[in-house]
């Protein structure tokens, strides 16, 4: 896999973290506890990609790309990471991975899940 191109990255992507917490009724609410936006790329995966995916789990129909930040979007930076948002489109993270081993740009495989409410 290629690092992107200058200029590749040209979306605004938002990362959400979620924490679940104690509600009044016993039981538990997700609430965003934190969030950040930074410069990727997002580009769907090709047909044979996302068809072999679907054979193993849920599948992965997107890519994001993001310039590596130290302490915000380096593989093990992202671990709690429940939700991407770009224009609007929300996508649940599957895999993350530096791209090329350069820890310049990394790579996450994401579920698209529709329109943000």
């Amino acid at each position: 896999m290629n690092n992107p191109s200058v200029g590749a990255l040209n979306k605004r992507v938002r990362f959400e973290f979620k924490k679940t917490i104690p509600n009044d009724q016993a039981g538990f609410t997700n609430k965003t506890v934190s969030e950040f936006t930074v410069w990727g790329r997002i580009e769907p995966v090709g047909s044979q990609i996302f068809w072999d995916a679907q054979q193993l789990e849920k599948g992965v129909t997107h890519r994001v790309y993001v310039r590596s930040i130290p302490g915000k979007t380096r593989p093990q930076d992202l671990e709690k990471v429940i939700r991407i948002v770009c224009d609007g489109l929300r996508y649940r993270m599957r895999r993350v991975a530096d791209i090329a081993g350069e820890d310049r740009f990394t790579v996450i495989e994401v579920q698209s899940e529709g329109v943000q409410p």
